[in-house]
């Protein structure tokens, strides 16, 4: 007869033809089918169950077919939720459930309008939005202050579109709805003269009359047009102008912003010799007040108080009302009691200014900071509470989020638009988001998540969630398998930390080019599915995502290894490298799909296998299963891996008999699990077990023995060599 370790050995020689083979079979390649064609349409564990082919099939598959009849059982096993240790698969200690819950996803995916990586995402676009309006109010202001002394009438300066759009800008005016002619004659008016165009716009209380106003006495035009001056502007008019355009351009505070006020209050407070010429200055007044963290109480006739008190007096206003604090702003002047500069002195000396400025450089952002702060908050909450498009838009807070993050004017899309941006399914090139090749609306459908009607729904990821969280804890499990003490607690702490950063990644992957980019991503992946990322070339992965499954001859079906087919199954990417939504199953994702057919083949072929003899059938299985095992107590539990060790080392049944704790002894001082990691000594262990095997199971007829051993007795010389 044909040795045991022989049949094992040709059977698992090209283990890929054999599945082949399998796989080939008539009653096989149906049921897969079946199953294959079947599975994406159940939407419940109900359904799941009453169809007993699907059903059957994936029992078979997890190696659970001694229970299909349970189905109540199996039911509690399917709507467990794995993320909770509590819950029936997990409290289970056959892994095989937990396992078997894990490759469905009955209890569905989490409908969500933003992800936290998309909102990540968003923030992340209006902190650069806000670099960019910045960096534009730089360059529009340089262009400004460089052009306007070159005007030299009123007309040219309305005829310079960007110019003059900076002065509208800067008075909030709206030029949509009014002519040349009519800015001219606003600039043009004589302010002395109530019956002047633009003082009768202001005696008829006309729309924008204020701001008319205050912009024709930003300029120094005679009635004709002509310049009354040198150039258009003082430069006290030209650099209230900028001041009113910085502020009413900029969202929050900036650092140029910062520049301009420091420079200004360095250049006026050299020429300030009263209180009053710093109160009496808006900008100069701010400045003080933000830099010493005066608050609103603090008025002008308060702070004459102050900065005017006798110090040298016990009784003095600034100690008796405001304590040390006033006490310090007070010293940071040099103000008599009759509020004149005191003699010899400068409004404040050199070291008074420089504290001044590192007072404003501290603070003048605080204000922004906390409007932005709230801003960002108020966004996070609430989108935690959108549940349709129109929720969002509906919401004038969070719509004015979108307006700043992605960078468009108020006006510049009407909600319907951007309703149907918000439900354009991305991965379709025809969505009305991708026909518009505007990338601000392209990048905001990316960052929302809703169907064709408006509501929110589960997001399109890379990995959905449900798998990303499997292999998070699989590639954890896999980094500190039999280490033990501090090193597991050090390995286990890395591990979690990869993950981590794993999970978080993920989600805002898009591309298989940025996964590919992102090797401590692509290293868990490769972890969790029992890779040595270290041995995995770059070269070898754009060579497997570049594969099509549908294929038999590609990259990922051609490996021996059936693993990297189930890795890139993992995936939601198209031919492309692209984020597709044809790969998204309901229940089931496309890569447990392949996982669990790859197991039925693995079985079935075990078990045929086994009708001719049953050693092989269980060194085939003890070859899958016992690299997963953590230790002794999960081979113990297990009565076919059971069966092989106590084969193996002469062990009778009964060591089943004895206590638990003592076979799990025996079972340590006579195997190291961490062995059945490397191929080969894995291969020697079996080579053992067949052999035994065969001294337990020998039932040879005369000729055999005579062909095989001679004339002679006992065990061969062949199996003497094996045992060996």
């Amino acid at each position: 007869m044909v040795s045991t370790y022989l049949s094992y050995d040709l059977a698992t020689r090209d283990m890929k033809s054999s599945l082949n083979r399998v796989a080939s079979d008539s009653q096989v390649a149906r049921e897969t089918a079946y199953f294959e064609e079947n599975i994406g349409n159940v939407t419940s564990v109900d359904e799941f169950l009453d169809d007993y082919r699907l059903y059957s099939f994936a029992m078979k598959a997890h190696g659970l077919e001694e229970m299909t009849y349970a189905k109540a059982y199996m039911k509690k096993v399917l709507e467990s939720d794995l993320s909770e240790s509590t819950s029936f698969a997990n409290v289970l200690s056959d892994d095989r459930y937990r396992n078997f819950a894990a490759a469905f996803q009955f209890t569905g995916q989490t409908k969500d309008s933003q992800t936290s990586a998309q909102e990540t995402k968003l923030l992340a676009l209006l902190d650069e939005q806000l670099v960019a309006e910045n960096d534009a109010i730089e360059t529009e202001t340089y262009y400004y202050e460089s052009v306007i002394d070159t005007v030299t009438s009123a007309d040219s300066l309305v005829k310079n579109t960007r110019l003059f759009n900076y002065v509208l800008d800067a008075y909030g005016i709206d030029g949509t709805y009014y002519t040349k002619e009519h800015f001219t004659k606003i600039l043009t008016s004589d302010l002395s003269d109530s019956a002047s165009y633009v003082n009768q716009l202001v005696e008829n209380d006309a729309s924008n009359s204020a701001a008319f106003l205050k912009m024709a006495q930003a300029f120094s035009f005679n009635t004709d047009g002509s310049l009354s001056g040198t150039t258009a502007q003082s430069a006290e008019q030209k650099e209230g102008t900028v001041a009113l355009y910085i502020e009413e351009e900029q969202t929050y505070a900036s650092e140029y912003y910062l520049q301009r006020e420091k420079a200004y209050y360095t250049a006026q407070i050299a020429n300030v010799t009263t209180v009053e010429d710093i109160t009496g200055d808006e900008r100069l007044f701010n400045y003080v007040k933000t830099a010493l963290e005066l608050d609103g109480t603090v008025t002008a006739s308060v702070f004459k108080s102050i900065v005017t008190s006798d110090l040298s007096a016990s009784g003095n206003y600034a100690i008796t009302n405001g304590g040390s604090a006033w006490v310090a702003v007070a010293q940071k002047f040099n103000f008599g009691t009759d509020g004149n500069v005191r003699s010899g002195y400068s409004a404040q000396g050199t070291a008074q200014l420089a504290s001044t400025h590192t007072g404003f450089a501290e603070f003048y952002d605080d204000e922004s900071e906390e409007m932005k702060t709230s801003t960002i908050d108020y966004f996070t909450e609430k989108m935690a509470e959108i549940t349709s498009v129109d929720d969002l838009l509906d919401n004038s807070s969070l719509r004015l989020m979108l307006q700043r993050a992605f960078g468009f004017e108020g006006d510049e899309f009407s909600n319907s638009e951007l309703r149907r941006v918000l439900t354009s399914d991305i991965t379709d090139p025809n969505s009305y988001a991708n026909k518009s090749k505007d990338s601000r609306l392209i990048e905001m459908a990316t960052l929302f998540n809703f169907d064709s009607e408006g509501e929110a729904k589960a997001p399109l990821q890379a990995q959905n969630q449900a798998t990303a969280t499997n292999i998070a804890k699989d590639y954890i499990v896999k980094q500190i398998l039999y280490l033990e003490g501090d090193e597991q607690t050090t390995a286990k702490e890395a591990a979690t930390k990869e993950s981590e950063y794993y999970q978080e990644q993920i989600a805002s992957i898009r591309t298989v080019d940025e996964l590919l980019d992102d090797r401590r991503v692509v290293d868990v992946v490769l972890g969790a599915f029992g890779f040595d990322g270290d041995e995995v070339t770059d070269d070898f992965l754009k060579q497997l995502f570049a594969s099509d499954l549908d294929d038999p001859k590609s990259f990922a079906n051609q490996q021996a290894n059936s693993k990297w087919a189930e890795l890139l199954a993992s995936f939601n990417f198209d031919s492309e490298g692209n984020l597709t939504d044809d790969t998204v199953g309901t229940v089931q994702q496309r890569g447990e799909t392949l996982e669990t057919i790859n197991l039925y083949l693995r079985q079935t072929f075990e078990e045929s296998e086994g009708e001719s003899n049953q050693g092989v059938r269980l060194a085939l299985y003890f070859e899958r299963t016992a690299p997963t095992l953590t230790d002794a107590y999960d081979l113990i539990a297990d009565e076919a891996l059971l069966e092989v060790f106590r084969t193996t080392f002469g062990y009778s049944e009964e060591f089943s008999n004895m206590d638990v704790d003592m076979q799990a002894k025996i079972v340590e001082d006579n195997i190291t699990l961490s062995d059945f990691q490397d191929p080969a000594k894995m291969e020697r262990f079996l080579q053992r077990y067949t052999a035994m095997y065969d001294t337990e199971n020998a039932s040879y007829d005369t000729s055999a023995l005579s062909i095989l051993q001679g004339s002679g007795g006992g065990i061969s010389a062949d199996l003497l060599t094996t045992l060996a």
